[in-house]
């Protein structure tokens, strides 16, 4: 198969033969109609927001959320889906559970949206199915709201000018993050800070083995993934499913149903390294592995440069503290996507319904809403457009916004999303990667191939 780059609208040819699925029950109600959302607590009040909002619109039609804790709403959902009930119309998923709701969605028609206006590559991490076997993806669901890894910094620090000249004269480039183009300069810039008593640590990155790293280290290697053709094949993104920790393609010569690993490479070795230098700017894994509660608490303390970190989380932070932060894409202008999605149930007897719910709530309208009345980060470009001419709003959450539009739009940092991620995938990648970073006495390629074997065998290609 050759290199392609799927897309939303690649998709379109894909899916377009399922259009009358849907179009099968265009309708409108004459007596009440309730259709039935199904999400998780996290974002149930973005979801209930615009159940109201539908409502209000559609006089005699009731929505209906039913919202389950993280951990176990998708669990609630397949078993409800499973059982071919009529109880769902709109099915919530993430990136990670993308792979195992798909086979109960009705894929979308592309025309149904404004695709112009969605985030193409948030979308594309979660709301594409890619069945290798047929080379063929779908359109599986919508995004409405995203999650993006990216840069913050210690503004009082980064745009003080003393120090803005003394890195120059150093290092021979900008302290300004939003001019780095790779991640030695990341690095550089933690020397910086850290060898001149400025801060004791330098960018925080989240190394703690549970889950983190399965995000941190596929952010810092996309920048090596896309740089080296041999190993994107033309996908910045990876294949739908796959993502950066595979190869972009299935080349002739792999003989399996499934991309070959790709961070047991060269440049996963040069990620690696990154990594492991980053780390040693921070406290020791082996005392105190960097999850979102240490990030945030060292952060509070005003004792590092900054933090490679989800956008959402330093939103959330207090204000006191989080105004001091600026954002700015992870070097080489890029993010890593993470997208709460809505898809439509195969087995709703209100389709058409659900389809119209879909389309207002990432309307540009209901995103700028959203945002105001839940911090909800939008899909819908006209909604950041709206939100940053707002001069009422303060000038550092401006800036927010517009570096997570640019990473946002070049979100490719992406981990894979397979059923097999969380039993299999994360801890045969987390546990050997954690206990090299704390204690690195095998190169760099042998814990890199030991994980890929384990990947590969958990994908039925043997050991």
């Amino acid at each position: 198969m050759g290199p392609v780059r799927w897309t939303v609208a690649a998709a379109i040819i894909i899916v377009v033969a399922v259009a009358a699925s849907l179009a099968a029950y265009l309708y409108r109600p004459a007596r009440q109609v309730t259709i039935t959302v199904v999400t998780y607590n996290d974002v149930a009040p973005v979801v209930e927001m615009a159940a109201e909002e539908f409502e209000a619109q559609h006089p005699g039609v009731k929505v209906r959320v039913v919202s389950y804790p993280w951990d176990t709403y998708v669990e609630q959902e397949i078993t409800v889906l499973k059982a071919g009930s009529l109880e769902y119309d709109v099915v919530t998923f993430t990136p990670t559970s993308s792979q195992l709701i798909a086979p109960y969605l009705v894929p979308l028609n592309t025309s149904y949206f404004n695709w112009s206006d969605i985030i193409a590559d948030q979308e594309d991490f979660g709301g594409l199915y890619y069945n290798a076997s047929s080379g063929r993806a779908e359109v599986i669901g919508i995004a409405f709201q995203t999650w993006v890894e990216l840069l913050a910094y210690n503004a009082t620090l980064f745009n003080n000018a003393t120090l803005q000249h003394e890195f120059q004269e150093e290092y021979g480039f900008s302290l300004n993050p939003w001019t780095w183009g790779n991640w030695s300069q990341v690095v550089d810039a933690d020397k910086f800070f850290v060898s001149h008593n400025i801060t004791k640590y330098g960018f925080l990155v989240e190394d703690e083995p549970k889950h983190e790293l399965i995000d941190t280290f596929p952010a810092i290697f996309e920048w090596y993934y896309m740089h080296n053709q041999s190993l994107n094949c033309g996908n910045p993104a990876g294949l739908p499913g796959y993502g950066t920790m595979f190869m972009g393609c299935v080349p002739s010569w792999w003989g399996h149903g499934f991309p070959p690993p790709a961070f047991n490479s060269t440049a996963g070795v040069e990620a690696l390294e990154t990594l492991r230098e980053l780390v040693s700017y921070e406290p020791p894994p082996s005392q105190l592995a960097i999850g979102y509660s240490a990030l945030v608490s060292i952060l509070s303390q005003g004792s590092s440069a900054g933090a490679i970190a989800w956008a959402n989380d330093i939103m959330g932070m207090n204000s006191s503290v989080a105004s001091q932060l600026l954002m700015a894409p992870l070097p080489g202008g890029y993010g890593e996507p993470g997208s709460t999605f809505l898809g439509i149930s195969r087995y709703s007897q209100h389709k058409q319904l659900a389809l119209e719910f879909l389309q207002f709530i990432v309307s540009p309208q209901f995103q700028v809403r959203a945002f105001y009345a839940q911090g909800s980060l939008p899909i819908s470009r006209e909604a950041y457009l709206q939100v940053m001419n707002n001069a009422s709003l303060p000038a550092y959450e401006r800036e927010w916004l517009r570096a997570i539009l640019v990473a946002n739009e070049n979100a490719t940092a992406t981990p894979p999303t397979l059923p097999q991620t969380y039993p299999v995938l994360i801890p045969s990648f987390n546990g050997p990667v954690f206990e090299w970073l704390s204690s690195p006495t095998s190169s760099p390629m042998q814990v890199l191939q030991q994980a890929a074997r384990a990947w590969v065998e958990a994908l039925g290609g043997g050991g």
